[in-house]
């Protein structure tokens, strides 16, 4: 590493009487040790505080301040930041005015620095700006950890996250021993070091923006709420206490503990008992305890978490029955339930919606009965709660006033102090009284029912365990089998801990837990038995497998082939804390389907997250969650295992496994999986062209590259960029624009608006616009029409107009017809002129990892293939997870450059007048409702097979017809003498836009003109006149969308409630009623020719009727039609292989 020293600008003499010191970093990172280290004395309390502090004393001749600011969770995302810290980490810099001449990143140097440290640390600073970092020292503490080893050696070994760190600080870094404070150097040269960066930033501090004073006056704001809280809270008290009268107290409460998981239920448990009653580790059954308290006879139940941040549906069945009968465990019924909530971590919408839900269990009555017991209160600090409540916003605030107002604080940690628990029984008595001393009560109905459920799943574990006992005692293995040479394929979907439950079996670190789209095969010596591990690409838990990217399933189905002559068997990975629905019953089954049936023989299911159970038994597990896992374990012959991940010293739990297998194999005499040789020959042949077809294209975008940079030259030097985001819903627009301008600028949940932010990057002034996405799966005329609005709008927002719109799409879900067609319609809304200035931005970059972008494009289909070559062939890959790799920006804006200059330098123009008569349109009418934040996820997708349709190879961009030049061996001089737009700015579109419903569209011969490459625009803009006199069509079914938004989902991938075809009752059914026509004379009616038909082929199907699953013939599912696969699976897989009978031949 160089290490670049500073040249001052104040010669030798520069000294500063006066310096400004602020520390950030995560907890525990010794901030508070490091300032006291400078100031040679103890001024900062050493415990935890969620105030920043300031102290000030002389250090090495110098009048030092130092301001302590409270630390982040070092491996939490900024979004699990509580609003306190955020606001306490952006008034640091306020608290020593001016501003402070250094901020001091404090980082240990006994742990390693990962990426997702640096990216924590990254959004951390990022809340104070992007200049922040020329201001910033890295400050490494636990120096004497070192020994002989240098900072720098330290550095090195680290690897490329901290060396990013300290290059993004200037190479400015230092390191303390808080051990060894008799050693004055140390302070004196770190004060040495702030003052040639402050000499070389020209004796510059860092000034505070109007963002950072805006957040005091907010923070002046919420005090005044704080007081009125706390107004209402002692006026309610002391109602209530009059209330209670001379009663001092109940001789008997009872209580259950509600909530997530980790939030520390059992740890209050112990508390309010006061003593160690409840194991803290994770249990899936409800424990009671009970102990006299403060003159109480106190029962408490402690009841299993649920996931903080996933909805009521992925909870396991067997969760939520404990959490409807834990109130039947204190008879008659609890006086209060304690709703337990971590006071350290961000309270999101995500997380209240949760809660709601999982509370919803037990009837709406439960909120009278509810207090929130928030726990970490040693966080706090000085910060009272009411202080926290205000800031943490409306989230938290509707909760805490659900329950009443009701709120309390526990130190877990400080269970000396006996006051706060007799507060909190003082409180759930004032609460009683406001009852008229009632108890929580639930419908006897209700619980008599899941007992009764209870009892009738209890004898089918047993029955269940008969069932596999019998089967091991069948099997016709002999003492002696015992395979010295064992292969092993891992399947599952993402996050379901494959490469963890890998690493388990070979008991060592193998397999990278990061994503990966590429088959990974590892090996080593287990249990006396040579094993042979792959593990296998995951598939998202609720996308169909015609959702799944292509190069995904093509290494499902080779997998099989990496452990020749095949595989023993196929461990089917699922969590078992999370609930197993049908609809991944089906997803599961669909890509099993891609096999053959044969597959099922060789299965065992592997359970994961085994801590989870508790002391409850898989069986019990399985028979509590109903029929769809029932029915994959029967699928899989009752082979199922458990395995904790966690616990890798328990060696018994794979030697189990390993046995297991042993017995399958057994029973299958012997035999392995194999895949039939001829798919596997067509499979790896057509993966061959696809790797070809891959270079061929990476050359061509290379050799369009090296002739774009030619028309650069030396005048073309953009200093000022301006870019329109447009895409899908949760396809990473805003993601990429936070990426783009290297800070958090656009919030990430959905907006039915335009947003505009600017900054710096990579040495130019950048404007993005980030627009509403529609629906991917969704044609235009279900796009409300706000959003195409504000898409049409978009480009007005930065003027004179943008130079390229980043056409964003998802690298981790394949990309079907249906999204082709919708994006093409959404794009046609800005007509055809837009794809000249269009690149295409492929996001979740981290998903395809060794695997090229071309490869992908390649593996996809004819579909990507038309939307990439639209775009001129080019494309960009970001990783919104890696902010840190700077060069991922740079190169992007480095081709935008490049196709300005390939236009002679034009923006992308939409008419002013066209824009005035959109606003007009819309003006008059009442607009549709604004999409609310909640909608984040799309409805799940379920792309139809791609049919074989032709497209146009006429209209290329010009970008396309220079390398078709270069490939025909035409010189550059050829090429530069044809023709090309006359003016600067001609792409400007100065026509109407076609109907918004997306259905029809007027014809202006527009298509043909721009197939020519611009050559007629004095054609168009002569007959623009006349265009402008053609009346427009009716804007058919414009605002007929108004039904509510599919429900939100798990993962990042969303389901719905939505099928493909239907339309809302609100939308055009309301329509054909009012007209007084059945749909299917709708369909009949002819409609308008649309000019370039190749994005609607055929009608949508009858939507008068339904099976009675919901699926019509063409939507089942690939798990419904294993009965296609048993008559024909040779078919069914080359079908899936290929549709062009010349590859199968």
């Amino acid at each position: 590493m160089s290490v670049i020293k500073v040249n001052t600008h104040s010669g030798d003499s520069l000294h500063l009487s006066d310096l400004r010191i602020v520390l950030l970093g995560s907890r525990q990172s010794g901030k508070s040790s490091s300032g006291n280290t400078i100031l040679g004395r103890e001024e900062f309390d050493l415990r935890t505080s969620a105030q920043c502090v300031k102290r000030q004393g002389k250090a090495a001749g110098r009048q030092v301040t130092v301001v302590d600011t409270p630390g982040w969770w070092r491996n939490y995302p900024i979004e699990k930041t509580p609003e306190l810290i955020k606001q306490e980490i952006m008034l640091s810099v306020s608290l020593c005015p001016p501003g402070p001449h250094t901020l001091l990143l404090v980082t240990r140097v006994d742990e390693s620095l990962t990426g997702e440290h640096r990216r924590s640390v990254e959004e951390h600073l990022g809340l104070i700006s992007e200049l922040v970092w020329s201001h910033t020292i890295v400050l490494f503490t636990w120096g004497d950890c070192l020994g002989d080893t240098t900072i720098e050696e330290h550095i090195e070994t680290e690897g490329k996250d901290l060396q990013w760190l300290v290059e993004k600080c200037g190479n400015r870094y230092h390191v303390l021993n808080n051990m060894n404070r008799g050693d004055g150097t140390q302070v004196t040269e770190l004060l040495e070091k702030i003052e040639e960066m402050v000499a070389g930033n020209r004796g510059g501090h860092y000034e505070i923006n109007r963002e950072i004073l805006k957040k005091v006056e907010k923070g002046k704001m919420e005090k005044k709420r704080v007081k009125q809280r706390l107004m209402k809270v002692k006026e309610q008290r002391q109602s209530l206490r009059s209330l209670l009268g001379d009663s001092l107290h109940l001789s008997d409460l009872r209580i259950v503990l509600l909530g997530y998981r980790l939030s520390g239920k059992s740890s209050s448990g112990n508390t309010i008992l006061g003593r160690e009653e409840f194991d803290l580790r994770t249990s899936a059954q409800c424990v009671k305890r009970q102990g006299e308290v403060a003159g109480r006879q106190v029962t408490v139940v402690d009841t299993p978490g649920w996931r903080a941040n996933k909805p009521l549906k992925e909870t396991p069945v067997l969760i939520k029955q404990e959490i409807m009968l834990s109130v039947s465990l204190c008879p008659p019924g609890p006086h209060t339930l304690l709703l337990v909530l971590q006071v350290d971590v961000s309270f999101t919408e995500e997380h209240r919606r949760s809660v709601e839900e999982h509370l919803g269990l037990l009837s709406e009555l439960v909120w009278s009965h509810t207090i929130v017991l928030f726990t970490w209160g040693d966080f706090l600090g000085d910060t009272t709660i009411e202080q926290h409540i205000e800031s943490e916003g409306k989230d938290l605030q509707w909760l805490v006033e659900k329950c009443g107002n009701r709120y309390h604080v526990l130190n877990n940690k400080n269970r000396g102090d006996g006051t706060q628990v007799t507060d909190l029984l003082e409180k759930i008595e004032e609460m009683l009284s406001g009852n008229i001393r009632g108890h929580f009560k639930i419908n006897l109905k209700i619980l008599k029912k899941i007992k009764v459920r209870r009892k009738t799943e209890k004898e089918r574990v047993k029955q269940r365990l008969m069932k596999v006992k019998e089967q091991t005692l069948q099997s016709p293995m002999c003492d002696s089998l015992h395979l010295s040479d064992l292969r092993i394929v891992l399947l599952g979907n993402r996050c379901a801990g494959r490469s963890s439950s890998g690493n388990t079996i070979l008991g060592r670190e193998e397999f990278d837990l990061r994503t990966s789209v590429q088959c990974v095969k590892r090996q080593g010596e287990v249990a006396g038995r040579q094993v042979t591990v792959v593990d296998t690409p995951g598939w998202w838990k609720n996308l169909s497998v015609k959702e799944t990217p292509e190069l995904v399933k093509q290494e499902f189905m080779l997998s099989v082939s990496l452990c020749p002559p095949g595989p023993h068997t196929l461990l089917l990975v699922i969590r078992v804390d999370k609930s197993f629905t049908e609809e991944y019953r089906r997803v599961v089954e669909g890509h099993f389907g891609l096999l053959t049936e044969l597959v099922w023989s060789h299965t065992i299911v592997l359970f994961t997250c085994g801590d989870s159970l508790g002391d409850t038994t898989i069986e019990q597990h399985i028979e509590s969650e109903g029929k769809d896992l029932q029915w994959l374990v029967e699928k899989c012959g009752n082979r199922y295992h458990v395995l904790n991940n966690k616990n890798r010293g328990d060696e018994t739990q794979v030697t189990d496994l390993l046995e297991k297998i042993e017995e399958m194999v057994a029973g299958n005499r012997g035999g392995h999986y194999e895949i039939n040789r001829e798919i596997l020959e067509v499979l790896e042949m057509q993966k061959r062209k696809e790797v070809e077809r891959a270079a061929e294209r990476s050359k061509t975008s290379k050799n369009l590259r090296e002739i774009q940079q030619t028309f650069i030259g030396d005048s073309v030097d953009l200093s000022d960029l301006r870019v329109v985001l447009l895409g899908s819903r949760i396809s990473g627009k805003s993601s990429s624009g936070n990426t783009i301008l290297g800070r958090e600028e656009f919030d990430l949940r959905t907006s039915a608006q335009c947003v505009k932010r600017q900054g710096k990057a990579a040495g130019r002034q950048v404007t993005v616009v980030d627009t509403p996405g529609w629906w991917i799966n969704y044609p235009i005329e279900m796009t409300p029409e706000l959003i195409k609005q504000e898409i049409m709008l978009s480009v007005s927002l930065c003027p004179p107009g943008p130079h390229t719109l980043l056409l964003v799409i998802r690298v981790d879900v394949s990309f079907t017809e249906k999204h082709r067609r919708s994006v093409e319609e959404h794009l046609g809304l800005l007509r055809e002129l837009v794809w000249s200035h269009t690149i295409v931005l492929f996001t979740c970059g981290d998903y395809i990892r060794d695997t090229t972008i071309e490869q992908h494009i390649e593996t996809e289909g004819k579909d990507l293939q038309w939307l990439v070559e639209k775009c001129g062939n080019r494309y960009h890959v970001l990783n919104n997870k890696n902010r840190g790799d700077g060069t991922q920006v740079t190169e992007l804006l480095e081709k935008i450059e490049e196709m300005v200059a390939i236009n002679n330098g034009d923006y992308f123009v939409i008419c002013p007048k066209h824009v005035f008569e959109e606003k007009m349109k819309f003006g008059p009418e009442e607009p549709p409702p604004p999409l609310e934040n909640r909608d984040l996820h799309p409805p799940s997708m379920s792309g139809d097979s791609i049919p074989e349709s032709g497209y146009d190879d006429e209209q290329m961009s010009g970008g396309e017809a220079l390398v078709e030049s270069k490939i025909k061996g035409m010189s550059l001089e050829a090429v530069g003498k044809k023709p090309s737009l006359p003016i600067k700015g001609a792409r400007s579109i100065e026509h109407p836009p076609p109907s918004m419903s997306g259905e029809s569209r007027p014809e202006t011969a527009y298509d043909e003109q721009m197939s020519e490459g611009g050559t007629r625009v004095k054609n168009i803009i002569k007959g623009m006149d006349e265009l402008w006199k053609k009346p427009s069509l009716p804007i058919k079914g414009a605002r007929s969308i108004e039904h509510p938004p599919p429900s939100l989902s798990e993962d990042t991938i969303p389901e719905s409630g939505y099928d493909e075809e239907p339309i809302s009752e609100c939308g055009t059914l309301v329509e054909s009623k009012m007209k007084g026509m059945s749909l299917e004379e709708m369909w009949k009616k002819p409609s308008l020719p649309i000019k370039g038909a190749r994005s609607i082929e055929h009608p949508p199907p009858s939507l008068s009727s339904r099976s009675e699953s919901g699926f019509n013939s063409e939507q089942r599912s690939e798990g419904a039609s294993v009965a296609e696969s048993l008559q024909n699976p040779k078919k069914r897989m080359l079908d899936f292989i290929s549709e062009d009978p010349k590859v199968l031949q």
